[in-house]
């Protein structure tokens, strides 16, 4: 199989021209040295909590006679508004999102595509609403998100996916919550009264100089629900079609959410002619979920997957040189790194000079050219763009280190009051249901105190005891997507309920031995050994809550380190032997993320 390489200018780096070309041969990387200069966006050498971001933005730096045009693209959001805040680089949050597009953009001179699966939550996870009151919160949530993204105005284009009629009112969602939708591969679109055009042109203009951009969406044919919304047709036939009617239309730039996997998206590219960009709609794989992938280029289409969840965005900077009335098509770019890319070159290239240069039979030559390369790179980064049009495909993390746009961190604020209040009410009285005859129930804390004083007593040290004060902290501890993982026996049967958690606040015992009445009442056999109660936590247990979206430091050996000690398996905690404690390795995780983020 062979497909078309990049633009490619002369590489001041061997380091990087490799990087450029490491991927498989289909899909190269846009990871040439050149002089865009794209500052990162974070805070380096921080260890304090940030509350609210910087007061000035990351971006670009460039010479005032040059047009800047911004590209944002999002993966799919499935109805999230803010991370959890529990890891310790929590990424997502609408209030970044939006604070860093605000801050390194200009209104007149941008695009934002969001691909579809917008309003609610994926089925298998756990934030699918289980009720009534679940789908309340939910759609609360679809109108903060879609409030925000519309106020973007004639900037905005999305997509449409399965997840946008899977709420008890279907299509009518998308009436309700209207956005510029796209999509050009149904037959009989179930999309409600609005439907969907088959492409959107968003034009440009900033200083004399224009960008009409032309964006259309398909559906993969294989995407489980896909039939939700209609017939699907051959998205192949549907899109070649659709690019030459853009480009009758005056689109000078094309792009197509492919909304299904990266497969999906990397045939789209080998077989539509006259495409310029791609972007992979349903990403795959927990940390790409999270930051998403590199840019590449196949067949001539540059390939395009953010991160999901709101999680991380694909920025792409498009800087013009001035006197061109409109911008050049993509055949034209000369493709740069970003800033952060050839920072983290430059540091490699500089950590290997400094091992030569210590080692005295070193060839002087060798040297000689990694210096040369230091300077060339470290000389690339405040360097003014050349070329006609320079383009800088960046992906870029949504932090708390980003500035906070105001008016989605007031819709943030206003939820979370929503569904506290709202939450409140509705299941105050309702309690999980009793636990059926001849099964054990829920006893609580206060129980196993009784006969396990020390063990409570130690239990008290450990960050399980504070559970669910961490959520009244924030007005949490009535949110759906939160509550579970911070009480005792959530919804089991003789458990707690999201308001009833009387006597089983925390993260108590029985979450890792199993409900207790039975021991309780027999706690001993006759020769001795417990009754009714598991002993052990297998580490299964651990990982209903402790999950790579929600605990990423978790390690089964290191974290028991933390939970068990005198009165409480004392003999196991010592079998462990030294090493990392859980506290320790989410201690270095926050030092490597620059410091913990206030929770949203």
């Amino acid at each position: 199989m062979s497909s078309a390489r990049p633009t490619r200018t002369p590489s001041s780096s061997a380091r990087l021209e490799q990087l450029a070309w490491s991927r498989p041969a289909h899909v190269a990387l846009l990871a040439i040295v050149g002089t865009l200069s794209l500052a990162c966006p974070g805070s380096k050498g921080k260890t304090n909590e940030v509350a609210d971001g910087p007061a000035t933005a990351p971006g670009p730096v460039v010479p005032a006679d040059r047009v800047e045009m911004d590209l944002f693209v999002f993966g799919r959001v499935r109805g999230t508004i803010a991370p959890c805040g529990c890891t310790t680089e929590p990424l997502g949050g609408l209030q970044y999102a939006f604070g860093y597009i605000e801050a390194n953009s200009d209104p007149a001179a941008r695009l934002v595509v969001e691909p579809g699966s917008f309003l609610y939550p994926q089925p298998d996870t756990p934030e699918w609403p289980a009720d009534e009151q679940g789908w309340a919160q939910a759609q609360e949530r679809a109108k903060a998100l879609a409030s925000r993204f519309t106020a973007l105005g004639d900037s905005l284009v999305s997509g449409v996916g399965p997840l946008d009629v899977r709420s008890p009112t279907g299509a009518g969602a998308l009436d309700d919550l209207g956005l510029p939708r796209v999509v050009s591969n149904l037959a009989d679109p179930k999309l409600g009264k609005s439907g969907a055009p088959s492409h959107r042109l968003v034009v440009m203009n900033k200083q004399g100089t224009t960008l009409t951009a032309g964006v259309t969406a398909v559906i993969d044919p294989a995407l489980p629900d896909a039939a939700l919304l209609g017939t699907v047709q051959d998205p192949i036939a549907a899109l070649t079609a659709e690019v030459k009617a853009m480009r009758a239309a005056g689109a000078g730039f094309t792009l197509a959410v492919a909304h299904g996997p990266r497969a999906f998206a990397e045939q789209i590219a080998r077989d539509v002619d006259g495409l310029d960009v791609v972007v992979v709609g349903v990403v795959e794989g927990t940390e790409r979920q999270r930051k998403g992938e590199l840019a590449g280029q196949l067949s001539g289409t540059f390939i395009i997957e953010p991160g999901e969840q709101l999680q991380s965005i694909t920025h792409l900077t498009l800087s013009v040189a001035p006197g061109q009335s409109v911008v050049p098509q993509s055949t034209a770019w000369v493709v740069q790194p970003p800033r952060a890319m050839r920072e983290q070159e430059l540091a490699r290239v500089k950590e290997r000079l400094a091992k030569f240069k210590a080692d005295p039979t070193a060839d002087a030559a060798f040297i000689e050219r990694l210096e040369a390369e230091a300077a060339t790179i470290e000389g690339s980064l405040d360097a003014p763009p050349e070329g006609p049009v320079v383009a800088v495909f960046d992906q870029v993390k949504v932090t708390c280190r980003l500035p906070p746009d105001t008016t989605a961190k007031t819709a943030l604020t206003s939820y979370t009051a929503w569904v506290a209040q709202q939450n409140e009410a509705f299941y105050r009285g309702k309690k999980a249901l009793p636990a059926p005859e001849g099964t054990s129930g829920y006893a609580g804390i206060g129980e196993c105190e009784t006969c396990h004083e020390e063990a409570v007593e130690f239990w008290r040290t450990t960050v399980h005891a504070g559970a669910y004060q961490t959520l009244v902290d924030t007005n949490q501890q009535y949110d759906l997507a939160c509550v579970g993982c911070h009480v005792t026996g959530f919804r089991e049967p003789g458990g707690s309920e999201v308001v009833e958690t009387a006597g089983l606040q925390d993260v108590q015992c029985e979450v890792c031995h199993g409900p207790g009445t039975f021991h309780v009442d027999e706690p001993e056999a006759a020769k001795g050994g417990a009754l009714h109660i598991q002993l052990d936590s297998p580490e299964e247990v651990c990982g209903t809550c402790h999950t790579p979206e929600h605990s990423d430091t978790f390690n089964y050996v290191a974290y028991m380190r933390d939970i068990l000690g005198p009165g409480h398996g004392d003999e196991a905690r010592k079998a462990l032997g030294e090493g990392p404690t859980g506290a320790q390795l989410r201690a270095a995780g926050l030092a490597k993320a620059g410091g913990a983020c206030k929770k949203m």
